[in-house]
């Protein structure tokens, strides 16, 4: 197929093109609205690449391309499994490209239409890995803003991988604007998005239960004829009920659904790891909920209870109402009452607050007591930083001044709050992650070992054991079952300092080979931006690695 770009002028075939001194052309594998994406091969690590082109009409405002590649560099710090890693950052002869990790297979939108409805336990599957890339960015103040099925790719063994992280908010903040082009695709946007409000990680998460309807139906939530009158609908209609569609659907299920696609936030997911919590129950519980579908007393029980409580709101107006008036007759007069107190009665002495914070509370009685204060206090909090029995915080702050026998309030210690471990043996990394968010601790190393008998991928030791009483907030670290020998999981280094990577590289059982340097306009020099293996490979045990380290941008 041959290629040109228009006003951009290269006037010759871009199969075969080579940018950067490095990524030689295959063939066109995809387009988009904003990009074209090539095949390409990296000749410095030779390995296949992805390279996404610009198109003219974007190359051509520098505000976007600018701000483009911010977001590309936010987005190269993301390092997960579940998302397209991005490498590299250029432009050449006017075209700006990005280079990305090469994810062979089909995009999920193909998948849907090809195979739609999915199973159950596939769309569930995919819902989680994708919700745990989104965590992972969420984390790192990163919002896709266009989670789409188009945007997840899946691989031939079934790897889900999520891509185009962080430019949807390049394209929503440019000067660039095209004649229907709309930030997001609007069947998967959320109200907020739709009403062009301000997107968040919620937002992320409502197009996620988009995606997971069309999954579980084979139809998006909303059509309509103009992309106004779609966006209008997430705005102001509700989505036709997912088990009208497909009555198999487990109510586990159909509540996940329900509770991502809330048109308010405060209903909605707070977070990502809140949905995957709810995910992995529900693949515990879909055989039980199955069952329960039919039992069609439920809703005529609800029914009942909502008419019943409608009685009995009638018959309380009445005795509302005098209520509401006695109410305001006491606030009158006892505001007549203080008013009168001030006038006829002169003000008490003021004296400065001391300063609590830090002092033992008899020590800040004692203190309070010799300037003719009182201490009042109002709650009991943990803290590794304050003694038991310390004061945390006073309200009004130290200097303040306040008469004579009134209150300080104050907030005491109970000191360091300490928690037990919980059991995470046999349990897969994420579900050791959430066992331990429940009680306030999080995951520390990860280390990989090969036990016969334990299932891949879960965790067969830990440390601190089970029941180990330890502080809150503090760090577990698992081992996680390898079957594949005395093998290990080469980590990202990527976007992380070289000195780091040689730093760990003896505690994971590989070995520092070499490392060259290379001008990159994502990473500050001595970063790495590219390595062999590469990132989640399992590779043997000593094996070496090179590196590929930017020497800063191009001249």
């Amino acid at each position: 197929m041959i290629r040109t770009f228009g006003a951009l002028n290269w006037g010759e075939e871009v199969v075969g093109k080579i940018l950067g001194n490095r990524y030689r052309l295959i063939e066109l594998i995809g387009e988009g609205g904003m990009a074209l994406v090539y095949k390409a091969e990296c000749s410095l690590l030779c390995r296949t690449v992805a390279v996404k082109i610009l198109r003219p009409q974007y190359a051509s405002d520098s505000e976007f391309v600018e701000r483009f590649r911010r977001e590309a560099r936010a987005a190269a710090s993301l390092s997960h499994p579940n998302i397209v890693g991005i490498y590299d950052v250029g432009q050449e002869d006017g075209v700006d490209y990005i280079v990305m990790e090469y994810i062979p297979g089909e995009n999920l939108k193909a998948i849907i239409r090809k195979e739609a409805p999915l199973s159950i336990e596939r769309s569930l599957d995919i819902t989680k890995k994708i919700s745990e890339a989104l965590h992972h960015a969420h984390q790192r103040n990163i919002v896709h803003r266009d989670i789409k099925p188009h945007n997840i790719l899946i691989t031939p063994d079934g790897q889900v991988k999520v891509t185009d992280f962080g430019i949807a908010r390049a394209i929503s903040a440019s000067s660039f604007t095209q004649t229907g082009v709309v930030v997001g695709s609007v069947q998967y946007s959320s109200p907020e998005q739709a009403r062009g409000g301000v997107v968040g990680p919620q937002s992320d998460l409502y197009s996620l239960g988009c995606v997971l309807y069309e999954m579980l139906t084979g139809t998006v939530p909303f059509q309509g004829e103009t992309s106004v009158s779609i966006a209008l609908k997430h705005i102001q209609e509700n989505y036709t009920p997912a088990q009208e569609i497909r009555p198999d659907i487990p109510e586990s299920t159909l509540l996940i659904l329900e509770k991502a696609m809330a048109k308010e936030l405060e209903d909605r997911y707070p977070s990502a790891l809140a949905m995957i919590k709810d995910i992995a129950a529900a693949d515990l519980q879909n055989a039980r909920e199955t069952r329960l579908l039919g039992d069609a007393d439920l809703p005529t029980q609800v029914w009942n209870r909502v008419t019943t409580g409608d009685e009995r709101r009638g018959k309380g107006t009445n005795w509302l109402l005098w209520l509401i008036i006695g109410l305001g007759t006491v606030v009158l007069f006892s505001t007549l009452f203080l008013y009168f107190f001030n006038i006829f009665i002169p003000p008490r002495a003021v004296v400065p607050v001391p300063n609590l914070v830090g002092q033992d509370i008899n020590k800040a009685r004692q203190e309070l007591s010799q300037v003719k204060l009182k201490m009042k206090v109002m709650n009991r909090l943990f803290s590794s930083s304050y003694p038991q029995d310390t004061i945390i915080s006073q309200k009004p702050v130290p200097g303040t001044e306040k008469r004579i026998d009134s209150q300080v309030e104050v907030i005491l210690s109970k000191g360091t709050q300490l928690v037990r471990v919980p059991d995470l043996v046999g349990k897969t990394q994420v579900e050791a992650q959430l066992a331990l968010e429940d009680v306030g601790l999080k995951i520390g190393d990860i280390l990989t070992a090969s036990v016969q008998g334990s299932p891949e991928g879960t965790v067969i030791r830990q440390l601190p054991a089970q029941n180990t009483t330890i502080e809150w907030g503090a760090s577990v670290s698992v081992t996680i079952n390898s079957i594949s020998g005395n093998q290990v999981q080469v980590p990202n280094f990527i976007g992380r300092p070289l000195s780091e990577a040689r730093a760990e590289l003896g505690s994971l059982g590989l070995v520092f080979n070499q490392a060259t340097a290379t001008p990159n306009s994502i990473y500050l020099e001595g970063v790495v931006v590219d390595q062999r293996p590469v990132p989640y490979d399992k590779v043997p045990l000593g094996t070496a690695m090179n590196f590929i380290v930017s020497s800063g941008p191009p001249h």
